[in-house]
């Protein structure tokens, strides 16, 4: 829910973000659209044999540490268009592709229940979206739609803590099964 209020605050108010770099042009805005959507694509089918090789944990913090660090430069990559394309294709690349990993990681906790966990988990993603649209137009005429990215960085810096201790407490409840049934 986390990373997905950082990325969709400035998704939702993608236009304004990045108004000086497509010039009020529909096309040009489309396009960018598109390069965030076709990133996306390729990272969820790139993601899968990435995981495999460096397991869930590791691709979530990769993938949320670009998100946050590509976010964070937009009110500098937004200004240019070849920036922009540059930003827009690595932060739609990275904020999609944590998606899978953490779907897999949810799976991998508890089998059974997966299909309740991947629901929950699908949940809070509409959460974090609704939040984040809210949340980007209460702060608009605060810091202004080009300073979006520094709010945006926040939680999904957060989400990364949250990560990090979730894969923790993960380990330690793992190492105490392992133990219990070891005795």
């Amino acid at each position: 829910m986390l990373a997905q209020i950082g990325t969709f605050i400035i998704f939702s108010y993608f236009s304004v973000v990045f108004d000086r770099a497509i010039g009020h042009s529909a096309p040009v805005l489309g396009g960018l659209l598109v390069l965030w959507g076709l990133a996306g694509t390729f990272s969820n089918l790139l993601t899968g044999r990435i995981l495999d090789k460096i397991g869930s944990h590791k691709v979530v913090l990769i993938k949320l540490t670009i998100v946050a660090i590509v976010i964070l430069t937009m009110p500098i990559t937004g200004a240019h268009l070849w920036s922009a394309a540059i930003a827009v294709t690595i932060w739609g690349a990275s904020a999609w592709g944590v998606l899978v990993p953490q779907q897999f990681r949810l799976a991998s906790l508890n089998p059974p229940m997966t299909a309740v966990l991947v629901g929950l988990n699908t949940s809070a993603t509409y959460v974090g979206v609704s939040i984040a649209g809210a949340l980007g137009a209460a702060v608009i005429p605060v810091i202004g739609s080009h300073n979006l990215g520094y709010l945006s960085a926040i939680p999904v810096v957060i989400a990364i803590l949250v990560s990090g201790l979730a894969t923790r407490c993960i380990a330690s409840f793992a190492k105490t099964a392992k133990g219990a049934v070891a005795a």
